[in-house]
């Protein structure tokens, strides 16, 4: 069912037309308007596809109102009615993109065929947008972690990647790399359908915390990033375009080239960035050192999508000004065990993993989480100062119920005066130190005595009492029944 505004002073021409789509049983809902003010009001309201407008109406004319409802709807279909068949007239409506152009008095055949053309303009219309829009996702693949850093590092065989890609339906080889910072993944669909004309679409990407890497496959790259370039009106989002790839063995280079570009859009303010525009200045280990230090500043104020910015930077800067891997994978080793380092001493608390040394991707992948951790860890500390610091007591605690454990070695680790520590219990435990050490003690050694395979004494000792006799009363005290109660139902 399709919306059509009448729009005319004379309310007897309204009521004839509504009679004739009626008589026809036509999929069209009417609604009437008596002027042309009146017209842009139900046009913003109903949003019609089809509008039919006299010309002379006081006030607001039909060719100012058709200005109006074009600018609100570009799509609908205007038709102009008029006694006045004027060149002047003709000319206005042209221009503004009319569908048809009627003299008064219109013919019951000509009001038929018209809406019957529109219609069926419609129909297509639709019938292709879904076409289109089912085309994409037939060919929307999102790549895992795993395989996309394996792709991006050139880890796979040609011969893999031509079997991948041949079954999420996409057999041409050849395409570009596009790097696009503030797109979501829910609109990537719709982004890549806006001013399409290149025919059927296919893509795979990947999608991180900061940016979307697409793999576009086409034989009109030229042509695809022209229309991007075209369409591109969201201000919030960033483009880096690689180098075109004609086979499937050089995505590697044009997914690094992407992201220098974007690197390089993002640090402008640019909305698309082609690395073939972008000035490459090698740089050395002190620029790189450099990009370091700013990763790290960033990192330590929270700021995720900067600080992975520059990581992708370092990353590809140390790739393009290195003759081998090789090369490139000691100078990221060298700077990540120093970043490493200082966002320790920076954050508390974070887990500790030894940079790699064995590739280049796996140092990507070690950094990017990293940056992940510290700066989640510095957002979660900004929100609440102590919240991190009992998540890891409760884990510790956890993790080592046999070990003597006390308020002084607690406080100790998490870096807190002890009476304060203390005092901070009731808030983020709901107990005292020695009460929620008792409760998870006790709530493991009755887990641990229900599942059966270990006596009494073995499960006192896992959860650090030294006497069973003592832990027979507290567990007696706490759960109300002797430890010995639940061995008797194995």
């Amino acid at each position: 069912m399709y919306t059509l505004l009448i729009a005319d002073d004379e309310p007897l021409e309204c009521d004839a037309i509504e009679l004739l789509v009626v008589r026809a049983n036509l999929p069209l809902r009417v609604v009437k308007a008596k002027n042309g003010t009146e017209a842009v009001t139900l046009a913003k309201q109903f949003d019609p596809q089809i509008a039919l407008l006299d010309i002379r109406m006081p006030g607001l004319d039909g060719l100012e109102a058709a200005q109006l409802i074009r600018e609100q709807n570009p799509f609908c279909q205007i038709v102009f009615l008029t006694a006045w068949s004027t060149f002047s007239y003709a000319q206005k409506a042209i221009r503004l993109g009319a569908s048809e152009y009627l003299v008064k008095p219109v013919q019951r055949k000509e009001v038929y065929d018209l809406l019957d053309r529109l219609i069926a303009e419609l129909d297509q219309k639709k019938e292709d947008a879904l076409q289109q829009k089912q085309e994409i996702r037939a060919v929307l693949n999102l790549f895992s972690r795993e395989f996309f850093a394996a792709l991006k590092y050139g880890r796979i065989t040609e011969e893999a990647m031509r079997s991948y890609f041949s079954m999420q339906g996409i057999q041409t080889e050849e395409g570009i790399a596009l790097v696009i910072g503030g797109l979501k993944e829910e609109a990537v669909e719709s982004f890549f359908r806006q001013s399409r004309t290149w025919g059927k679409l296919q893509l795979s990407y990947f999608i991180s915390i900061d940016r979307l890497t697409v793999l576009l496959f086409s034989n009109q790259s030229a042509k695809i990033l022209e229309q991007i370039a075209g369409s591109h009106q969201e201000p919030n989002i960033t483009i880096g375009s690689g180098l075109p790839f004609s086979r499937l063995s050089e995505i590697p280079y044009s997914i690094a080239t992407a992201s220098v570009a974007y690197t390089h859009a993002y640090k402008k303010n640019l909305p698309l960035q082609r690395y073939s525009e972008v000035l490459r200045v090698p740089m050395d280990r002190k620029t790189l050192f450099n990009l370091s230090v700013h990763m790290l500043k960033a990192s330590i104020e929270g700021a995720t999508e900067k600080a992975r910015t520059i990581a992708h930077e370092l990353i590809d800067c140390s790739l393009l000004n290195c003759d081998t891997e090789e090369q490139a994978r000691e100078e990221l080793f060298e700077l990540l065990t120093v970043f490493s380092y200082e966002i320790h001493k920076a954050i508390a608390l974070l887990d500790t993993v030894a940079v790699p040394k064995t590739s280049v991707m796996e140092q990507e992948m070690y950094l990017m989480d990293l940056i992940d951790v510290s700066t989640k860890a510095v957002q979660a500390d900004r929100a609440d100062r102590y919240q991190r610091s009992f998540d890891f007591v409760k884990q510790y605690l956890a993790e080592h119920l046999a070990m003597p454990l006390s308020v002084e070695d607690l406080a100790k680790l998490v870096g807190l005066n002890s009476k304060y520590f203390s005092q901070l219990c009731k808030t983020y435990l709901n107990a005292t130190f020695v009460e929620y050490l008792t409760k998870v003690r006790m709530e493991k050694a009755y887990q641990m005595l229900g599942e059966g395979g270990f006596t009494i004494r073995e499960v006192a000792e896992k959860t650090g009492f030294t006497d069973s006799n003592y832990f027979s009363r507290v567990f007696r005290q706490y759960h109300g029944k002797a430890p010995s109660s639940l061995k008797e139902h194995e």
